[in-house]
């Protein structure tokens, strides 16, 4: 139930503004996170009706936004100085390691000294993880101040490799509880070195990942250069879907931890679209079953990160033969992104328009089509041009 009370007059703007620059980064991003429509000098005069329309009174959208035991993660960013450290990790997977983990209790009271509740820990790859990551950050955890031992904050299955393996039994095993998490779409990954060239500019790499380093307020606000997803970590809801968008979009209007006691879906926001089409790679005539007769297996569609829907689909798949590949890309063709979804869906259904209307051609449901090679290229050919031609 929403509260009546008002404020004195002034009151009501400055009680807005208060959670738009904590909760939002501003008003701009507020706008953005509800999907108002003003922009530009078009904001301000719009602000308290949109805040009363959408929440019923300006007390009603303070108390929704009222602050946690953990920090924003636009506020962490923003603090002076802010609530943002660099580590490193062998690969990123919070669904199964949900921690920053160190290797005595010293090393980690000395970070909790140093940081607060709701601390956002950026994670550069290093060591035995993917080759296509090493160097690069990857990731993004935001930390509760919780401490416990490491096997409580990770799935039994990669405790159980990790106490059986010598050279991992003695490491990380004081942990500091991790309460969300965001992957950094592979499209936007940028090497830890640019990222944050202060804090690595005494290349001591080993206390780096043993300890953790503070970030300056620039190499912090570098997060908002960055494309995320949010995923799941071990031992917290689970998400079920969530797609991928900029920084700025997928931080602004999530509140600092766990809000709601049920998985849940995220919608992609909106901004700047690639098309893309998908191929799945294995024995098509038994996925079929039936010939494919040289035809293959696709998906057409459409996201601010190609790379980030593939991976997606592949972690619906059981560990098997069949793994999505990305055919056709923006990045990989070298187009920029198309400015709105509305030119992006333009481009979505011309492509399967072709897709399902060449001969030899069929729609599998939904965005899925078996189609020849040739069908393929025409169709990539053609979403393009309509997405360029789109007019608003």
């Amino acid at each position: 139930m929403t509260s009546s009370a008002t404020y004195d007059q002034g009151g009501d703007a400055q009680a807005i503004k208060r959670v738009a620059d904590a909760y939002y980064g501003g008003y701009k991003n507020m706008f953005e996170a509800h999907n108002w429509p003003e922009r530009g000098d078009k904001i301000i005069p719009a602000v308290q009706k949109r805040v009363v329309d959408t929440y019923g009174t300006v007390r009603a959208f303070e108390d929704e936004h009222a602050p946690s035991d953990l920090m924003f993660p636009m506020e962490a960013m923003k603090s002076d100085p802010p609530n943002v450290w660099l580590t490193s990790f062998y690969g990123f997977q919070p669904d199964e390691w949900g921690f920053v983990g160190f290797a005595d209790p010293g090393r980690r009271n000395r970070f909790l000294k140093g940081t607060k509740p709701g601390v956002l820990v950026v994670i550069y790859a290093a060591g035995k993880a993917a080759k296509d990551e090493l160097g690069k950050v990857i990731g993004l955890l935001q930390c509760s101040h919780q401490t416990g031992p490491a096997q409580s904050f990770m799935s039994p299955a990669k405790w159980h490799r990790k106490d059986n393996d010598p050279a991992t039994k003695v490491k990380w095993n004081y942990g500091l509880k991790a309460v969300r998490a965001w992957r950094v779409t592979p499209e936007t990954r940028i090497a830890v070195r640019d990222f944050a060239p202060t804090a690595t500019e005494s290349e001591a790499w080993e206390h780096i990942g043993a300890v953790g380093v503070p970030l300056n307020r620039q190499e912090a606000l570098n997060i908002l250069k960055l494309g995320l997803q949010e995923v799941g970590v071990y031992g917290e809801v689970p998400i079920i879907a969530s797609v991928s968008g900029t920084a700025k979009q997928i931080l602004a209007p999530s509140r600092a931890g766990p809000v709601s006691q049920a998985p849940y879906t995220v919608t992609e926001a909106e901004g700047p679209k690639h098309l893309y089409i998908l191929q799945l790679q294995g024995d098509t005539d038994a996925f079929l079953g039936e010939p494919a007769h040289g035809r293959v297996i696709v998906k057409a569609g459409f996201s601010c990160s190609p790379e980030t829907r593939r991976d997606d689909h592949n972690r619906a798949l059981p560990q098997c033969a069949f793994r999505w590949e990305v055919l056709h890309s923006g990045p990989l063709s070298g187009f920029s992104p198309y400015p709105s979804s509305n030119h992006a869906k333009t481009g979505e259904k011309a492509m399967q328009e072709i897709l399902d209307g060449k001969p030899g051609c069929r729609s599998l449901g939904g965005e899925f089509f078996l189609a020849s090679r040739e069908a393929i290229e025409i169709a990539w050919t053609a979403g393009n041009k309509a997405a360029k031609e789109f007019k608003t």
